[in-house]
């Protein structure tokens, strides 16, 4: 009887020991993607495929199309699809305004202003630490706002379509 208390005793501490592991690893692979996507936002070189987005009628909704996006690659961003964009355009638009500022917490907030042919609209960026999953908000100068998320990942290494023909 002895014998049996110890084994499951010892059992018990080995579970939660292994438990306390897991959660460890699952936070240090969680930075690891946040450093990269600080890096990449602060290379201005990254994508955020729309994973979710707020449908018109307040709800969330999962998107699977890989061809709506928003980009920032140096002084321009791309934004396709209408979730995105509000129209089914490849909208190559310029930024300005842009500023990057990182909280207490270590969370990365970036606007900017963007303006193109079809697209003019101030542009939110909200990267929590611990992973690489950023909400975004859109004010378009005219519309409603958009919000959507997605993971942000690096231009190179991210698997989105841009249509040719941008305006």
């Amino acid at each position: 009887m002895r014998i049996l208390l110890i084994f499951l005793v010892g059992l018990c501490t080995t579970f939660g020991i292994s438990g306390q592991n897991k959660k460890a690893e699952k936070e240090a692979a969680g930075l690891i993607l946040f450093e990269k996507a600080a890096a990449a936002i602060e290379a201005k070189d990254f994508v955020i495929i729309v994973d979710t987005y707020e449908s018109s009628g307040g709800t969330f909704e999962t998107n699977t199309d890989v061809a709506i996006f928003f980009s920032h690659e140096s002084d321009f961003a791309f934004m396709q699809g209408w979730i995105v964009a509000g129209n089914n355009y490849t909208n190559k638009v310029n930024v300005t305004d842009y500023s990057k500022e990182t909280d207490k917490k270590g969370n990365i907030k970036v606007a900017m202003q963007v303006k193109g042919a079809f697209v003019t609209a101030k542009v939110e960026v909200f990267l929590k630490k611990g992973g690489n999953y950023a909400d975004v908000i859109i004010y378009p100068a005219k519309g409603d706002s958009r919000r959507f998320s997605g993971e942000v990942t690096l231009r190179g290494e991210s698997k989105y379509f841009k249509r040719p023909g941008e305006v």
